[in-house]
């Protein structure tokens, strides 16, 4: 009998904690499907991701974090959510974004454009000359370059580049979205 009081017990904490990663996994996907959509509209005008265009990332991945933390707020915690649950649902959607857009770039670098690689390195030579860098240290820069331009190394950077940024966007954006429940009730509700 007091095992099953023992998992009568730990069950909401059970369901709370799939339905945050269930949560995160949906909207990490809606938000790695936007990024995606976003990708092949730059790569359809020809634009390159540089500049301004890299905020606009930024800003794809803030809207589906601050969505998504607000969502899990609001209709699946009765409107309170603490600063730790906001934030491991942000480095979480960052994480499937991660895994995604790793994804996609290998596959797009490998077997839908690797042209676009060459058009990287180009585009690197180029801003070394703009630089001033001399001729002698182009020569010694480029090897380097073009193991970094790499299908593997670019999904690999990709990865690891969402998961920073989208940690630093949690961590701020959750000072904003959390609720704590200050209630008699809510000190004994997992939140």
């Amino acid at each position: 009998m007091e095992n099953f009081v023992e998992n009568q017990a730990d069950e909401p904490i059970a369901k709370a904690k799939i339905s945050l990663v269930n949560h995160a996994l949906r909207y990490g996907l809606y938000t790695a499907a936007a990024f995606v959509l976003f990708s092949l509209l730059l790569y359809s005008v020809d634009v390159s991701r540089t500049g301004w265009v890299n905020y606009l990332s930024f800003v794809i991945l803030i809207i589906g974090i601050v969505i998504a933390t607000i969502a899990y707020r609001d209709k699946i915690n009765s409107g309170f959510l603490s600063y730790g649950r906001c934030l491991s649902i942000g480095v979480l959607i960052s994480l499937v974004v991660g895994i995604v857009m790793a994804i996609y770039s290998y596959v797009f670098f490998t077997y839908f454009d690797p042209g676009a690689l060459d058009k990287l390195l180009e585009a690197s030579e180029q801003e070394m000359i703009n630089r001033g860098m001399s001729d002698e240290e182009i020569d010694l820069a480029m090897p380097f370059t073009e193991k970094m331009m790499s299908p593997v190394f670019l999904s690999i950077t990709s990865l690891l580049s969402m998961v920073l940024y989208g940690t630093v966007f949690s961590l701020i954006t959750s000072i904003f979205i959390k609720k704590e429940d200050n209630s008699f009730e809510g000190a004994f509700r997992e939140s």
